[in-house]
């Protein structure tokens, strides 16, 4: 029973990881509140247009603040970009059992990535936003085109998946990170499918439990479903990582050797 209790014991290991997760789930909550307030205020009267809508065309009247919602997110939505590239930074660490200060190792990716993680977030709001209105449209046309719109949404989303666990790993460009997150959507794409399922955890939780389950999506809302990416992405990321060198013991004595020779000759 006491092993049980051990700090290297299963139980307490697993524990352990779901208090880290909590901690970063509470992390990038924090950089996610401004967007989540700009949101609800400004979309709340169009949810209720929409729960007594009788057809698409009566929701259209809301356009113009679904417009300035999505603006005004775009601005409410900068810093959230850098906290989910440390979030996956860190979780990523996680996965690979590599020892890091949660907070600190957060805070300075979210730092290094800062600028990046901002054009990217911009951007991703941005696209979504103008899908979303196109779908909209369409859709109250009565056409085709809304179904085909949402298809490119899905397949946007599902590149999207990999932009900031890319950021958080690999040094590129805005456009070579881009471009690099839908080949590893391709290349990896069952697991793609799968990371598309675990993002839509939270959604599936509050549609069924509805504010019963914000306690739960406030603890491990956001990490939770992105510690599972990271299971799934991991192996993927390491065809891609280069290899260190490896050397014999023996080659590592005499380098470490020749080390201290040359520091003697310098003094």
């Amino acid at each position: 029973m006491g092993k049980l209790f051990d700090l290297d014991s299963p139980l307490m290991r697993a524990l352990t990881r779901i208090a880290d997760i909590m901690i970063l789930n509470l992390l990038t909550i924090l950089f996610a509140l401004p967007l989540v307030f700009e949101q609800v205020l400004m979309l709340y009267p169009v949810y209720e247009a929409l729960m007594n809508a009788t057809d698409i065309i009566e929701l259209k009247a809301y356009t113009g603040m679904i417009i300035a919602a999505w603006l005004g997110g775009i601005v409410c939505s900068i810093p959230l970009g850098a906290a989910c590239t440390g979030m996956h930074y860190v979780l990523l660490k996680m996965v690979r059992d590599e020892d890091s200060y949660i907070v600190k190792s957060f805070f300075k990716s979210f730092k290094e990535n800062f600028k990046q993680a901002t054009v990217l977030q911009v951007i991703k709001f941005g696209i979504a936003g103008i899908l979303f209105l196109d779908f909209l449209i369409m859709l109250g046309n009565g056409t085709i085109y809304g179904y085909i719109v949402l298809a490119f949404a899905l397949i946007l989303y599902m590149a999207s998946l990999y932009t900031f666990p890319l950021l958080s790993k690999f040094v590129n460009t805005v456009p070579g990170t881009i471009k690099n997150s839908f080949l590893m959507a391709v290349l990896a794409l069952p697991k793609t499918v799968l990371m598309a399922f675990a993002t839509a955890i939270p959604i599936v939780v509050l549609y069924f439990f509805d504010l019963r389950a914000v306690p739960v999506m406030i603890l491990i809302g956001i990490a939770g479903p992105a510690y599972l990416e990271a299971l799934l992405y991991n192996n993927t990321f390491k065809r891609f990582e280069p290899k260190e060198e490896e050397i014999s013991e023996e080659e590592e004595l005499n380098r470490a050797i020749s080390k201290i020779d040359e520091d003697s000759t310098v003094e």
